[in-house]
């Protein structure tokens, strides 16, 4: 029986360059939790880890079916409300607001057939799991982005916004939606960050 590698059958979106380049980017259907605040509290790993715990026991409901998948890439989605902080262009993003004020939805991507009624099924049968009634579906057409490859420890990245953001300036771009951070190698507190791979992604606009 062929099990559905959702990393495969979506392979573009999980496919960067290390330069800057424009991409467009379908719907996508996702298991989700949110959260506020700095990304990289205890708080923020307690949901990432139990994120793919739950995608677990969502694959495990279907692994005998024909409708068998797998999925682990963990992303995470980030936003500040501009009513309340401004703009926040790509390039200043981690370092003009105060990181308290920052949103984020932890995310796996899932298969299109999943519904909401399937996630709050395995909540209810699942309750060893953390913060299994904060899980949700979440669907997401990210259209026009600018995106890349970043190699390497996350603080790196406060190097490479920037260069992503001048690419979006002279391509005549704005950033129009939430940051996106594909997280393609697993990382857990303590490890080495030094072989992570990152994709960096932005909704984009034509500059009026």
């Amino acid at each position: 029986m062929n099990k559905l590698n959702i990393h495969q059958e979506y392979k573009t979106y999980y496919t960067a360059r290390e330069q800057p380049e424009i991409v467009e980017i379908d719907r996508a259907a996702y298991i989700s939790i949110l959260g506020k605040g700095s990304p990289g509290t205890v708080v923020f790993y307690e949901k990432k880890k139990a994120i793919a715990a739950f995608a677990a026991a969502l694959e495990d409901k279907y692994v005998r079916t024909s409708s068998a998948f797998t999925s682990n890439i963990v992303e995470i989605f980030y936003w500040f409300n501009e009513e309340e902080v401004g703009y926040v262009d790509i390039g200043h993003f981690y370092t003009t607001v105060d990181l308290e004020l920052l949103y984020y939805r932890i995310a796996i991507r899932i298969p299109d057939f999943i519904t909401d009624k399937e996630i709050k099924k395995v909540a209810k049968e699942r309750p060893d799991i953390s913060f299994a009634n904060d899980f949700q579906y979440f669907s997401y057409t990210a259209g026009t982005c600018v995106q890349l490859l970043h190699m390497g420890p996350f603080a790196g990245e406060l190097e490479t916004l920037p260069v992503l953001q001048q690419f979006v300036a002279d391509n005549g771009f704005r950033k129009s939606g939430m940051h996106q951070e594909i997280h393609l190698t697993n990382f857990e507190v303590g490890q080495s960050q030094t072989h992570l791979q990152t994709i960096l992604r932005d909704c984009v606009t034509k500059q009026n």
